[in-house]
């Protein structure tokens, strides 16, 4: 890409920003610790995740979206508590709790009808697929996501279960019987890979009655795709994460919850050299960019996805440039990196 530039100015530098985006492998051999994944990585691999919103694509009932309404919401976490909180205080009144039960259960259908509708499916997955994005994961101290979707999660369980090509060090924190336990997450080695899911995943809960939050496994009974029978009107558990549109809602949501609150912290902390891959860093994720702003400053890989306009990668190349001033930033094309590979995609 040529053809467009503008300079930015900094207190002690001037930057060219032009269209041009490195090739992967003029960055790959510096020292990176820490990657930053959103749903980019997920909609390589799967066309299906190409949909704006669970809510725009979710069937939904005149009640449900009336619940939603009356909110001042399209989460559906806080329509399904509004509604589990609302069964309390009709049994302990003596109340019929029909419709709300009803409504209760229709969103919790569509979430996760919606979800397993755009789902890639397990037998789909490709094991080889499995082995690189876990190897790829592997070569990290820390990783970070924002998707709540089921790939990295298979892909770590995968590698440390099934796979006889790999041999990786992945961890997710969730080793006190399946339930995250906030005075227990130091990781003694020094190669193990941390995997941190910023905004929950859809094989997490949270039980409103203890604060616990913990993962459902397969060995919990079920395919994970498939948990609806595991939450109900009369249930403490809900789904942990995190699907509201602006970054002070996420927020609220991230602070009602001991193991997300830890995720955001640490990454409010980190301070190694990051890449950050599929993630586009938009106003809805603020808090995203606050916390990577609250370190000391780093060198910071961003991908961006080739879109043949000189111009719109100038001005997403100012805008990042800008809301990461303290950092050392460098951008890539996403296509060049092991994550992005469009070979990766998969069909059924």
């Amino acid at each position: 890409m040529t053809g467009v530039s503008i300079w930015r100015g900094t207190d002690d530098v001037s930057t060219s920003i032009d269209g041009d985006l490195a090739d992967w492998s003029t960055l790959a051999d510096k020292d990176w610790s820490t990657l930053l994944l959103g749903n980019g990585l997920s909609m390589n691999l799967w066309a299906g995740f190409g949909y704006k919103s669970l809510y725009t694509a979710a069937s939904l009932s005149s009640e449900a979206k009336a619940i939603f309404a009356e909110l001042g919401t399209t989460n559906f976490e806080q329509g399904l508590q509004c509604l589990h909180h609302a069964n309390i205080a009709l049994r302990a009144l003596e109340q019929p709790t029909t419709l709300v039960d009803a409504t209760y259960e229709q969103i919790r259908d569509a979430l996760f009808n919606t979800v397993g509708d755009v789902h890639v499916a397990w037998d789909d997955f490709p094991p080889d697929t499995h082995d690189h994005i876990a190897t790829q994961i592997d070569r990290f101290e820390s990783v970070f996501t924002t998707s709540y979707d089921l790939n990295l999660y298979w892909s770590h369980m995968w590698a440390q279960y099934k796979s006889t090509n790999v041999t990786t060090n992945i961890v997710d924190l969730f080793w006190a019987g399946d339930r995250f336990d906030p005075a227990n997450c130091d990781v003694w080695s020094n190669k193990a890979t941390r995997v941190l899911y910023l905004h929950g995943g859809l094989h997490l809960w949270q039980d409103d009655q203890t604060g616990e939050n913990g993962k459902w496994t397969h060995a919990s009974g079920g395919r994970l795709l498939d948990l609806k029978s595991k939450y109900g009107p009369g249930s403490d558990r809900r789904p942990l994460f995190v699907s509201e549109g602006t970054w002070a809602a996420k927020s609220r949501t991230i602070r009602q919850s001991s193991y997300l609150s830890f995720c955001l912290d640490e990454l409010r902390t980190d301070e190694s050299p990051a890449v950050v891959f599929g993630q586009a860093l938009a106003d809805q994720d603020r808090h995203i960019l606050t916390a990577l702003n609250e370190g000391s400053q780093r060198r910071i890989a961003i991908s961006m996805y080739p879109m043949g306009d000189d111009e719109a990668v100038v001005e997403e190349k100012a805008r990042l440039l800008q809301a990461l001033r303290g950092h050392r930033v460098e951008f890539f094309d996403s296509t060049t990196h092991p994550l992005g590979d469009p070979a990766l995609l998969i069909t059924p």
